[in-house]
């Protein structure tokens, strides 16, 4: 749309060099190495500094690309490099937090307005010490880090002066390990900010955190059990039990939250029925314990590049829905009990893409101009590139990975 070639081998002096980041590249860049003219691999704030330097002194588009390509953690696809090292911040508290945020000026509700509202947006920790065998964030931003407590009140207290609101979203994959999140939370509280946090670790849940959240206007607690067997959950590395769950169930109706929102994978390695089935048992033993509005939102399993489950596949689109179904049977009759899932199709569209090599450009491509589920059809049948079939192809992932060069 901007009039840039969309192939970096097309791109000529005068053309701006494409970068490209963020945890879906850094897991595997392969499928976007035709488009973009360097990659980040790892965090962003690790490397950006350099990256404007080197840009600022080259002479030429060409000269850009070879400083490029000799800073660490950045992947230059046009050129051999080698092994590419994650680049990741050691110490949170010395990397720079913007204060002076923009908030779009629209209604509440408006969709245009913010996922989390109009609120201050607050990193409070980075990666996760935890490892799900999983998840892509457990793997490729570890170790977990935290911002210390006086930072994150230096950066609260300036940024509501330099921005407009009084919320403050609290951001961070694994915010319940920040050891001082309680006293971060009292503080907010005395100050008189409201604040909310994403979903917790249902064993980081306390009665204190509880009510310090509702008392800042937060009303819906959201943890991931993942699944509702313990022995499941136990093998993919989530390491919580059934009794940590229940009981921040019962905390989240005495502190006075309104609803309950809930994660859960479907098709993981080793499921079987059973365990699909206790996903329902889990969700009508929550809405007992609390009493409250449950939702859980049900998704296939993705493998993700990097991740321990890389070389596992997806489960064929019709065993999804049947798994699905049974899910929907179990949680007739629990009152204030709903589920939400993902599109099967979108969830292959999503491991395609995750698990891909460089021959799926041509077809993202093609797809991007299409637009929609037809339009990832249409491109897979015009370039004759196999892409809907490549997350349940085993043999396709027993040999070297596409994005082995990353270390």
């Amino acid at each position: 749309m901007a009039g840039i070639p969309a192939w970096n081998t097309e791109r000529l002096e005068k053309d701006p060099i494409v970068l490209v980041g963020g945890p879906a590249v850094s897991g595997n860049p392969e499928p976007y190495a035709d488009f973009a003219d360097a990659i980040v691999i790892g965090e962003g704030d690790y490397v950006v500094h350099t990256i404007v330097e080197s840009l600022k002194t080259a002479g030429s588009r060409e000269e850009a690309m070879t400083q490029l390509s000799r800073t660490p953690s950045v992947y230059v696809p046009v050129r051999e490099q080698g092994q590419i090292k994650r680049g990741v911040v050691a110490d949170l508290d010395s990397v720079f937090h913007p204060t002076r945020q923009v908030i779009p000026i629209v209604d509440e509700g408006d969709k245009r307005e913010p996922v989390f509202g109009k609120a201050l947006l607050v990193e409070v920790t980075r990666g996760c010490k935890h490892s799900c065998k999983f998840c892509l964030i457990g793997h490729i931003s570890r170790p977990g880090r935290a911002r210390s407590l006086d930072v994150l009140q230096e950066i609260i207290t300036r940024g509501t002066q330099e921005t407009p609101v009084n919320k403050i979203a609290l951001i961070g994959s694994s915010v319940g390990d920040m050891n001082e999140l309680e006293d971060l939370m009292q503080w907010m509280s005395d100050e008189g900010y409201e604040f909310s946090v994403p979903s917790l670790r249902a064993d980081r849940i306390t009665k204190r955190t509880l009510e310090l959240l509702a008392r800042a206007g937060q009303r819906t607690l959201t943890f991931a059990p993942e699944t509702g067997s313990e022995e499941l959950r136990r093998f993919l590395g989530k390491g919580l039990n059934d009794s940590e769950i229940e009981r921040a169930s019962t905390l989240a109706a005495e502190s006075g939250m309104k609803a309950i929102k809930l994660y859960f994978i479907i098709g993981l390695p080793r499921e079987t029925d059973d365990d699909v089935r206790s996903i329902g048992a889990m969700i009508r033993r929550v809405s007992e314990l609390s009493g409250l509005r449950v939702t859980a939102s049900v998704n296939p399993f993705i493998p993700k590049a990097r991740t321990r489950f890389e070389r596992e596949v997806q489960l064929p689109l019709e065993e999804v829905r049947r798994r699905f179904k049974l899910i929907r049977e179990d949680i007739k009759g629990i009152p204030h009990a709903e589920i939400e899932t993902l599109d099967p199709r979108l969830a292959r569209i999503q491991a395609s893409l995750s698990l891909g090599d460089r021959t799926l450009s041509r077809l993202i491509l093609k797809a991007s101009r299409y637009g929609g589920l037809g339009g990832w059809r249409r491109a897979e049948r015009e370039t004759g590139i196999e892409f809907f079939g490549l997350a349940t192809d085993s043999e396709r992932l027993t040999g070297k990975l596409p994005w082995s060069f990353i270390s």
